[in-house]
């Protein structure tokens, strides 16, 4: 009788022991009770059970960011039905089908008319192109817009893919015309140059997507791979990829500071919130105001 209480009790006392460990090592299981902007300010996900500072602890992150939203109802349609759409245009562009419509509502260069080239841009990114493959431009729809539809919602991801897409296409255009355009590699040549796929769409998103993530490691690791592919084989493309490389860093870090950061607020009203923002932009500009105004007066 003895012998069975002692080790009853000698059993309690291992599970009482055992008890913050297993808190402690399931401490991100509780995910999909936080918010978005909580879990990617979480400090606590940097301790994951892989090296410190590395990638993989990035994607890990990223990979609680896509759980939590799809627990809370989250899909990637919009990832789904480009890659979708991307698959039916490339069958339809090589069986005929519609051919002639369907392909002046999606071939662009930097020759047409101005009007008529941003017409055709938003068909232009789901047109096949020359130098990627069908399933990569396929994988670049489904992940990288699927993930963020998950992470930074629907209507944040079309418009930094469509500004990136037509925005990076047009200052491309503008460069190629102006009297520098030799100094980035851009010769009159690249005008009568195809210009369609996905890219600048996936690099504005996927960009804006570690930002917003905090994947400072990943983010800097896509910007100097496009840059330097820009400096080793300068054209359009590079230049399209760098400024939509810009553009989603630029969306990433305003989302970051500006709505993250002031949605970790507790019990605060959505009119509250909007306030506080406002009163953070104000503060914003104030701030940059003053820093020309000191710059004028050194000068």
């Amino acid at each position: 009788m003895f012998t069975a209480r002692t080790k009853s009790a000698s059993s309690k006392f291992r599970q009482r022991r055992r008890e913050p460990c297993v808190q402690q090592s399931r401490r991100h299981d509780n995910v999909p009770i936080m918010s978005s902007a909580d879990v990617a300010n979480d400090p606590s996900l940097c301790q994951v059970p892989t090296p410190k500072l590395t990638l993989t602890g990035e994607f890990y992150r990223l990979w609680l960011l896509a759980r939590h939203r799809w627990s809370i109802g989250a899909r990637p349609w919009l990832g789904i039905a480009s890659a979708v759409a991307a698959v039916l245009v490339a069958i339809f562009l090589h069986f005929h089908i519609l051919s002639p419509v369907l392909w002046r509502s999606g071939d662009v260069y930097a020759a047409l008319p101005l009007t008529s080239e941003v017409a055709r841009l938003p068909m232009s990114l789901l047109f096949p192109t020359s130098y990627l493959p069908l399933w990569a431009a396929c994988a670049q729809l489904l992940i990288v817009i699927g993930l963020g539809e998950l992470i930074l919602g629907r209507w944040l991801t079309i418009v930094v893919a469509m500004v990136g897409h037509i925005g990076s296409t047009l200052f491309a255009r503008i460069l190629l015309e102006s009297v520098h355009g030799h100094v980035l590699g851009l010769t009159p040549a690249l005008a009568h140059a195809l210009d369609t796929g996905p890219s600048a769409a996936t690099t504005a998103v996927g960009a804006c997507l570690l930002v917003t993530a905090r994947m400072n490691r990943s983010a800097l690791l896509l910007g100097v791979g496009l840059i330097a592919a820009a400096l080793i084989a300068p054209g359009i493309d590079g230049i399209e990829h760098t400024t939509a490389l810009a553009w989603g860093v630029i969306v990433g870090a305003f989302g970051y500071v500006v709505v993250a950061r002031v949605s970790q607020a507790r019990g605060v009203s959505t009119k509250e919130l909007w306030s506080m923002r406002f009163t953070w932009l104000l503060h914003a500009l104030k701030s940059l105001r003053w820093a020309l105004a000191g710059m004028r007066g050194k000068d």
